[in-house]
């Protein structure tokens, strides 16, 4: 089949900081952005610079990652000038065991901000990652920094397929797409950082002063597990079950082989389709 390749009118070929920092205007993520051509990790840099007082919103940016990585240390593909990289530095005041939602809405800000601005609907494969089929098409990685029992910082860190072009036989632990595999559009990765992070920010508002009901719904209703039977490998422990819902913490409500419900806040998710 041949792919029509279409262009958007917005397409550019660079990240350029100085005009990410005017389109976000007062924006939280408008502050202090840090921008690599060339980086190890955005969440590495970010971290660091957490860990020595960087403030909330902090954008690290990178048009490439020599070691980008995803949970449990695997590795994530990151060439140059194709894909999106970037970690922000968030300092909410919120319990422990509500920094996930933190994620499910970095999932839900990315998957809106790609309808909107290309027309691809994305799933979210709980607990961090976007799929477009069977194929994933972006992950988010999660860190966190607890002190006497309080949040001190946040780390998310999105790694977004956007124009590359995966190929069969990459050394990748799972399918990878991106949008341009998916549409033929070789889409702006200036429009779509813009979208996700000023999504991002009026969810993160919501979040921080407990409205967070419409939120919940959302990643369950694009959630590309509910309703199916897993297997969750979170430690030495592997668990199957039929998932009911993600709850409004983040945790993985299933329906276990004793038919009895149990919360999983964190593993590595198996789907039987």
């Amino acid at each position: 089949m041949i792919m029509e390749i279409k262009e958007l009118p917005s397409k550019t070929n660079r990240l350029r900081p100085s005009a990410l920092r005017k389109r976000l205007g007062s924006s939280l993520f408008a502050n202090n952005i840090i921008f690599h051509k060339t980086i190890n990790s955005t969440n590495t840099l970010a971290k660091e610079l957490a860990a020595h007082g960087a403030p909330e919103g902090t954008l690290v940016l990178a048009e490439e990652q020599t070691e980008g990585r995803g949970r449990i240390n695997r590795v994530w593909l990151s060439p140059a000038c194709e894909n999106l990289y970037f970690t922000v530095v968030l300092r909410p005041c919120i319990q422990a065991d509500q920094v996930f939602v933190l994620t499910m809405v970095l999932a839900l800000a990315a998957s809106d901000a790609m309808k909107k601005e290309i027309g691809i609907r994305s799933m979210i494969k709980w607990p961090n990652d976007l799929y477009v089929g069977r194929k994933k098409l972006g992950g988010i990685l999660t860190e966190v920094s607890v002190r006497e029992k309080a949040v001190e910082y946040v780390i998310l860190g999105l790694g977004l397929n956007v124009n590359w072009n995966p190929q069969e036989g990459e050394s990748m632990l799972y399918p990878a797409t991106s949008i341009f595999a998916e549409t033929g559009i070789r889409a702006s990765r200036s429009d779509l950082l813009i979208k996700i992070l000023k999504s991002y920010e009026s969810s993160y508002s919501r979040v921080l002063s407990g409205q967070i009901n419409d939120i919940y719904k959302r990643w369950n209703e694009l959630s590309m597990i509910k309703g199916r039977e897993v297997k969750i490998h979170s430690g030495q422990e592997t668990v199957h079950g039929k998932v009911l819902r993600i709850d409004k913490n983040g945790a993985l409500v299933i329906l276990n082989d004793d038919g009895q419900e149990e919360k999983i806040h964190s593993g590595d998710v198996s789907v039987r389709f």
